[in-house]
């Protein structure tokens, strides 16, 4: 009886195994329609672009790449007369990580304006040391974003990026390594490497997968080593995982599927924000690359997918939850801590003490993102 109930027992690990893996590969459709409404019906300018702060250029990019994912023209999404193809056709920039965004977009949506002339510029940036840009994001975006428009990349872009590897696997987000390793820049380096033609089993990929695998924890992605998963870090990962091809892996693959149902569970779900992805820093930073996300497509591959997902109708009112602004408070402010005046206007030294208590991490956070 031996024999059978070892093969019994082999074919089930391998049903197992299968199913896992299958579950890993299988994309969330529903998630990416209610985060590209909650995008279109209550982020949309009157310009066409997305978000009204910060770095639309990004974020329109971003989400005119959730749209291809989607098999949808990024023409389709639009405030009035103004659709996002509009905005982005017309879109302009000096900054070398939103131009490579910005070339991805345009090199998945044939609407979205030519590729040539950005494409220029961003081999025009390119230093001596074969970095783009001034920091290692911005680097890896531009990358992405010239492989995307089918441009060449030399060499020496590789050898740089490769140079700038931790002993840990991962990569800082500046050359100074002012805020030491993160999963984010990891994440796109590993995507731009791969991009660029450096194959998958090399020493460079495994170490970043080996730096990726040390910040997930709890069902998730974290920023760095220790920390608790956030989606940032979750929708970048899952990216390179897929760049790579190991969602079908026995150890990648179930590290895939939790890490989406981590960021499907901070999905809001009802009121007026619903669809969006909740942060702490930015409900728009987070939900611009979620359509992507859901649907199981890396930043590098072009063009519409082949399956359409259909873009929902706004509700009645759609109205982005208003970000509250305190109001000011003339005069002397009192410092709680020792009941002393704190002179004509505190709220500097009460910045600064709110600042220090959030922590190192957080800074970091908030400092280190070029997306932001």
């Amino acid at each position: 009886m031996k024999g059978p109930f070892a093969a019994l027992y082999v074919a089930a690990s391998l049903v197992l195994a299968t199913s896992i893996n299958a579950a890993a590969q299988t994309a969330h459709p529903s998630n990416a329609q209610r985060a590209l409404q909650w995008l279109q019906c209550t982020q949309q300018q009157s310009n066409g672009q997305i978000g009204s702060g910060g770095n639309p250029i990004a974020r329109s990019s971003e989400v005119a790449l959730g749209l291809a994912a989607a098999g949808q023209d990024a023409s389709a999404m639009r405030s009035g007369a103004i659709s996002l193809a509009d905005f982005l056709k017309t879109a302009v920039s000096s900054d070398v990580g939103t131009n490579g965004e910005l070339l991805m977009a345009r090199a998945s949506q044939p609407n979205a304006g030519p590729t040539a002339t950005v494409a220029v510029q961003l081999q025009a940036a390119k230093g001596s040391n074969g970095e783009y840009g001034s920091d290692i994001f911005s680097d890896a975006l531009a990358i992405l974003g010239l492989r995307s428009a089918g441009q060449a990349v030399a060499g020496d872009a590789v050898t740089f990026l490769k140079s700038q590897q931790k002993s840990d696997g991962g990569w800082s987000f500046d050359n100074a390594d002012q805020f030491g390793e993160d999963s984010n820049t990891t994440a796109l380096v590993v995507q731009a490497l791969l991009s660029a033609g450096v194959p998958s089993d090399d020493a460079a990929i495994s170490g970043g997968f080996t730096y990726l695998q040390s910040v997930f924890n709890h069902g998730g992605f974290g920023d760095a080593p220790g920390l608790n998963p956030d989606p940032n870090s979750d929708e970048l990962a899952i990216f390179a995982i897929l760049a790579a091809h190991r969602q079908t892996d026995a150890a990648w693959g179930p590290r895939l599927e939790a890490a989406i149902q981590d960021l499907a569970s901070q999905q809001i779900t009802t009121g007026p924000d619903a669809g969006a992805i909740a942060s702490q820093f930015s409900k728009l930073f987070t939900t611009t690359y979620a359509p992507s996300t859901f649907l199981l497509r890396p930043l590098a591959q072009k063009g519409f997918a082949e399956g359409k997902v259909a873009l929902l109708p706004c509700p009645a009112t759609s109205t982005a939850t208003p970000t509250p602004r305190p109001t000011p408070t003339p005069g002397t402010v009192t410092l709680a801590q020792t009941g002393g005046s704190a002179g004509p206007d505190g709220r500097p030294v009460l910045a600064g003490l709110i600042f220090l208590a959030t922590g190192l991490g957080v800074l970091r956070r908030r400092l280190r993102g070029h997306r932001r």
